[in-house]
């Protein structure tokens, strides 16, 4: 079983303004620097971001069709509370993501987004679960909250309770989001605290991903880390992929990690089916004097995932 530990269904009302012209911005900033022109904000949202759109879920699953994944977690956000709040409520966003889940029950799972500052963050996550369909609970640090702070806990203690994964957005993160809140080390104190929450921290920690793989290495069971959004190193330099892949799985066990993709936004840089045939040819295609086995692959690419939530793979 092929399975995508992490990525997003976007529609154009469940985030902020803000950041969708935030990332338009990079966006720009990208093709002026690489020399392919000096589109305006509303033409890079036109023409690049709105066929990232996918209100019914139809666009995602013909992409895990057309690459052969079986299973995709998609991540519902609350930047709200941070960055300004989108069109819809935080409630609508998880509902619409939980829909997607009850629509195509074999093929995706889906992540509440809750801000714990939220006065009724505890309910937000009852109601996501029990009544939407959602199974695990999506934090988003950089919203302005530390993953261990006093109103987190209430939350995480709801999450335990309910028996469901949270995954924590880790590594920085473009403006006006805020980077300091989404260090590995924040989630040292819950793993501690929790000890039947299952805990994953995104993208490996990005350029924190040293911090993650030790902590890990010190926590053992309970946490885990996805290495989503890494397209961007293997596709700068592949051999330093290679090499971060090969000391994470040494340190702490190939069985603590999980392929993800972060799609949309990342399909421009690997699509899904070529980089999941990246992972996959590793045992065949690492560089010289890095190895990978065949089981160490299967576990990532979909077995250690599927273990989270009981799924035969």
């Amino acid at each position: 079983m092929i399975i995508d530990a992490h990525c997003h269904v976007w529609t154009w009302d469940i985030i902020s303004d803000n950041y969708w012209n935030e990332l338009a911005e990079i966006a720009i900033d990208f093709f002026r620097k690489n020399k392919l022109g000096s589109p305006t904000v509303e033409q890079v949202k036109k023409g690049i971001m709105d066929p990232m759109m996918d209100a019914d879920g139809s666009k995602l699953i013909a992409n895990m069709d057309a690459s052969g994944v079986d299973r995709a977690f998609i991540m519902a956000l609350d930047w709200g509370y941070g960055i300004g709040e989108a069109e819809k409520t935080v409630d609508e966003i998880n509902q619409f993501y939980g829909s997607l889940a009850k629509k195509y029950p074999d093929r995706v799972v889906a992540f509440a987004g809750v801000d714990p500052r939220r006065a009724d963050a505890v309910d937000i996550l009852d109601r996501a679960v029990n009544d939407y369909g959602c199974r695990g609970l999506k934090y988003h640090p950089t919203a302005g909250f530390y993953p261990d702070s006093k109103e987190s806990y209430k939350v995480l203690e709801k999450a335990q309770e309910l028996n469901i994964p949270l995954l924590s957005h880790l590594g920085p993160i473009s403006k006006p989001l805020k980077s300091k809140y989404a260090r590995p080390v924040y989630l040292d104190s819950i793993v501690s605290d929790f000890p039947r929450l299952t805990v994953i921290g995104a993208h490996l920690g990005f350029c924190w991903w040293h911090e993650m793989v030790n902590l890990i290495s010190a926590k053992a069971t309970t946490l885990y880390a996805d290495f989503s959004g890494q397209q961007v190193t293997a596709r700068r330099n592949f051999a330093e992929f290679c090499h971060m892949l090969r000391a994470a799985f040494d340190e702490a066990a190939a069985s603590k990690f999980l392929w993800g993709t972060d799609n949309p936004v990342l399909e421009a840089v690997i699509p899904m089916k070529d980089w999941l045939n990246m992972i996959k040819e590793l045992p065949e295609n690492a560089p010289d004097g890095i190895k990978f086995t065949k089981e160490e692959i299967d576990a990532v690419l979909g077995e250690n995932a599927a273990k989270i939530f009981g799924f035969k793979s």
